[in-house]
């Protein structure tokens, strides 16, 4: 789907279409065969009328990831049976006609900045993109347009696209680009009944000519030129990587293949057709010669078209590969013209040489050195007999399901330059992109590899695809490709692991289902076939060892299957018993799965528990503190019902995150106590000498342009702390006073002689303040009064419910996700200036992606821009628990306001609508609709784990 923007005579933006709205929108672009010619680009477009675009004078196309976009001038519009028809033009070549350049002569001088003091000179707005040519410009530029100058340029060997950003409602920046040549060399193959629904070839033989003869400058004799230069004292020979043998003596250069294909019959041979090209301003005898040789390629062949409808076109200008089997067509070709259908998206492209216009009756007697590298670029009459040699590396039909079988040489891969076979791949569909699982069969030896079907499109994505090796070329199998089955009658005998010195060891033995780490003496052999072999051996199963491990202690580990159970792991000891150490029960289940430990033991790192947890039949309960236990200072974002104003939501934030941190109630109180004396009542206030107050610093910020000597102060303590939570946030305040407070802030004075631990769960509101005040604040005079506020703030808090939270959300599309902008302070990839960014952005490698409701709620929000057009299309959700969920950039929406949604349901589609570097689904949470700060906005991560 490709978006389409209308614009006024100021060429700003008037209204916005999906190519799904138009009857007809149709691009062409094509690669002129005369390079004194830039490319012809136009559009032809019709939709139902509407009056707001009647007028419009410019319509923009962009169908790629970027935003940039082709601009086209309408030339004609038409109102007819309440129909809008529109023919548009390049607007690139038809306004670069009107600027014009007074006098630039360049010398010397390179392509870029020979193109950047033409537009500087022509007064225009565009500016240079890309630009590729190395070669240097000597040239005079007078009185022309910015157009002839580019057409001239082109002559010398380049090529010029034009494209445009829109920001907003207007066109920002108008970019020309330079290249070699448009396009690239793929790897891309059009094969008949794949992408290729049809070809049509077409050969045109007109003049060729099978030998040149070179003349280059003439020499400078009295007031004239006499004798030109040719290239007979030159010589060229194959074996010394020359394309052709060419002695010395010899003023032609001749293709000998050609002459005997297409040369003039004489007494049963074949004469070469020979003509004369004149390069003027040639002046040396070598250059002479492989300028002759680049005509003579092209010349020398019949020019080939093919025009084909395709499926998933390549780009105009890059050189792909053609193949009809039943045909012998066999080219490697370039894409000179595209057709697009953005309607259907249907694209017809033409292949090979333009033999449009007056290609037909080309005139070798016009060729002279400012011939186009369009033309002398084409595939040359070996490049085509070569590929015709190889027939199609695709064998059908290899597996009763359809699988195929591709012989993949060195250019395919992306590896060499030789048509040599590299590898050969095995897949599970007829082609590539209905395929899955592939095996690769290599000089490495044999790897699989699987995909999403339809994630690979071509060799290179099967070949750069992420493989496991099971077997190696020397023999070495992969183990790990033995997935499920029943060995039986095996024996495993693992390596010595210890030797005790009188010529016994412990090695590790599995036989007949029992494992056992036996102590090995040199006294023969063993037949482990014989059930009762551990007998002969001094052994014994792990963990009950005989002789000097003797001693009924768990030295070791035995898997052991016990009655009722699927799995166990258990010690055993010199008696025959068994204690179990892990077990999995044989009433176990894919629905419900179950398992015992036993013993004690330690766990370290983080523990998620997603259900309920229990220590002798009593559940363990955080009191809705989220995942803000221990330390963790997280808080789930959600307010009893009775906190309502602002200021009480921001100390509720501070209480909450206290309690789960572990504080006792009466601590908490005499956190929020300290920060109003701080924070509300002084908020500027200082600790003598501009020294900033701790509790100004911790609680509240109220310099947020960075002016402020505390606020740099604080935030260099957040990161020595390794705080990464946005500043100006709660969260990340307070998790600098849980760091800097036992880290040297805190010095139990005698006063108050607790430690910050003992002052956590101090259970004396007034003690807890003042602790508070003398040991982290320090201040020059006391603050009695903020004891009664923490009373005060402890009678508001005491009995409310901290709500539930944080595991009620999921993502809002599948995964894999990749978070590619975090929440917080950013530099805009928009406007490049520093921006608080109020959500998360989320991509999955599938820019239509469905976005789905992250939880049960009611659509307030949809189709709306939102925030001043910035959101593009926006949809928001509010919850039972007070919180919003806004999706923005979406391409298509399918929520109504209203409407009421369940978690996982459809909304809409991953998108780029509004401005956006590119397709994804920026996914915020609110507790208000539209905030009216950014303290309202919360981190989707303090909810959903991505």
């Amino acid at each position: 789907m490709s978006n389409i923007l209308f614009l006024d005579k100021m060429q700003q933006v008037i209204k916005s279409y999906d190519s799904n709205e138009f009857i007809e929108c149709v691009q062409t672009k094509e690669i002129t065969t005369n390079a004194s010619e830039l490319m012809n680009d136009t559009l032809s477009a019709s939709l139902p009328f509407d009056e707001t675009i009647k007028d419009a004078s410019y319509i923009a196309v962009n169908d790629t990831k970027e935003q940039e976009f082709s601009l086209y001038r309408i030339l004609t519009a038409k109102d007819e049976d309440n129909l809008l028809s529109f023919e548009a033009v390049n607007f690139a070549v038809d306004e670069l006609d009107n600027f014009i350049i007074k006098d630039i002569r360049p010398k010397n001088r390179s392509f870029s900045y020979v193109i950047n003091q033409l537009l500087s000179d022509s007064g225009c707005d565009w500016v240079l993109g890309v630009c590729e040519p190395i070669k240097t410009v000597s040239s005079t530029f007078y009185y022309t347009s910015m157009r002839e100058a580019l057409k001239a340029l082109q002559e010398l060997g380049s090529e010029f696209t034009f494209s445009i950003e829109i920001t907003g409602n207007k066109i920002t920046k108008k970019i020309i680009n330079c290249y070699n040549q448009i396009g690239e060399i793929t790897n891309k193959r059009f094969e008949y009944g794949e992408e290729v629904l049809k070809i049509v070839h077409q050969q045109d033989r007109t003049n060729i000519v099978t030998a040149l003869i070179g003349r280059g400058k003439g020499e400078e004799v009295g007031d004239g030129y006499g004798r030109r230069i040719e290239f007979s004292d030159v010589e060229w020979k194959k074996s010394n990587g020359k394309p052709l043998d060419k002695p010395k003596g010899q003023n032609w250069i001749e293709y000998p293949e050609m002459t005997k294909e297409y040369g003039i019959p004489s007494n049963g041979k074949m004469l070469p057709r020979k003509t004369v090209v004149v390069f003027d301003d040639v002046e040396d005898a070598s250059e002479l010669l492989q300028k002759t040789y680049d005509q003579l390629a092209y010349y020398c062949r019949p020019l080939v078209q093919f025009s084909t409808e395709i499926l998933g076109s390549d780009s105009i200008g890059n050189t792909v590969s053609i193949h009809r089997g039943d045909r012998n067509y066999h080219y490697q070709t370039r894409v000179f013209k595209v057709v697009t259908d953005h309607v259907n998206g249907r694209v017809q492209a033409s292949l090979g040489d333009n033999l449009s216009g007056n290609s037909i009756n080309r005139q070798l007697s016009q060729v002279q050195s400012n011939i186009s590298d369009l033309d002398s670029n084409k595939m040359t009459w070996y490049d085509s007999t070569e590929i015709g040699k190889y027939q199609d590396d695709i064998m059908r039909g290899a597996g009763a399901n359809g699988g195929s079988i591709y012989m993949v040489n060195g250019i395919e891969a992306g590896v060499s330059q030789s048509r040599e076979t590299y590898e050969q791949v095995f897949m599970d569909g007829p082609k590539i992109q209905d395929s899955q699982y592939f095996m690769i069969q290599n000089n490495a030896g044999i790897s699989f590899k699987q995909c999403k079907k339809g994630q690979w499109t071509t060799i290179q994505d099967v070949h750069n695809g992420k493989s496991t090796t099971a077997w190696t070329l020397d023999g070495t199998f992969n183990a790990s490709f033995i997935l499920a089955g029943i060995l039986s009658g095996i024996l495993v005998q693992g390596n010595v692991i210890k030797s005790i010195g009188d010529g016994s060891y412990y090695q590790s033995v599995m036989s007949n289902g029992k494992f056992m780490i036996e102590q090995y003496k040199k006294t023969g052999s063993v037949d482990y076939s014989n059930p009762n072999w551990e007998q002969a051996l001094h052994g014994a199963e792990v963990g009950g060892f005989v002789g000097t491990y003797g001693d009924g202690k768990a030295n070791g580990s035995a898997i052991l299957n016990f009655p009722g159970y699927i799995f166990s792991i258990n010690q055993s000891n010199n008696s025959g018993g068994s204690v179990p150490v892990f077990q999995i029960p044989a009433d176990s289940t894919k629905d419900k799965p179950k398992y015992n430990l036993f013993g004690d033991g330690t766990l370290e790192g983080n523990i998620n528990i997603k259900g309920n947890f229990y220590v002798n039949g009593v559940k363990i309960d955080t009191n809705g503190g989220g995942n803000s236990g221990g330390g963790d200072t997280g808080w789930n974002g959600k307010y009893p019902p009775e906190v309502t104003s602002d200021r009480d939501k921001r100390y509720w934030q501070i209480w909450a995150m206290a309690i789960g941190a572990g504080f006792s109630k009466q601590a908490a109180a005499a956190l929020l106590g300290n920060a109003q004396g701080e924070s509300d009542a002084n908020p500027t206030a200082d600790e003598g000498g501009g020294r900033p107050g701790f509790g100004y610093g911790v609680w509240q910020w109220t310099d947020s342009s960075g002016a402020s000597s505390g606020r740099v102060y604080m935030i260099n303590l957040m990161t020595r702390a390794g705080v990464t939570d946005n500043p100006d946030t709660i969260t990340a305040q307070f998790k600098l006073l849980m760091w800097h407070a036992p880290n040297g802030q805190w010095i139990a004075t005698s006063s108050y002689p607790y430690s910050w631990t003992q002052f956590m769960t101090l259970t004396d509101i007034n003690t807890a303040a003042q602790a508070f005040v003398s040991n982290f604040e320090r201040p020059l005079n006391s603050h009695p009064e903020r004891s009664t506020w923490a009373q005060e703030w402890y009678d508001k808090f005491v009995n409310l419910k901290i709500p539930s939270g944080g595991g009620d959300y999921k993502a809002p599309i599948a995964s894999p996700i990749t978070v590619s902008s975090e929440f917080g302070w950013r530099q805009s990839p928009i406007t490049g200036a520093q921006e608080f960014h109020n959500g998360i952005d989320l991509v999955n490698g599938n820019p239509n992606t469905p976005i789905l409701a992250s939880a049960d709620g009611t659509v307030v929000s949809a189709a709306d821009p939102g925030y001043f057009d910035w959101y593009g299309n926006w949809t928001v959700i509010k919850h039972a628990d007070g919180m919003y969920t806004g999706y923005a950039h979406q391409s298509r929406v399918d929520a109504a306001v209203g409407q009421t949604v369940k978690q996982g349901q459809q909304i809409g589609l991953m998108g780029t609508t509004g401005p956006s570097t590119g397709e994804h689904c920026h996914f915020q949470f609110m507790d208000e609709f539209y905030p009216s700060s950014n303290a309202h906005f919360h981190n989707a991560r303090d909810y959903i784990n991505f």
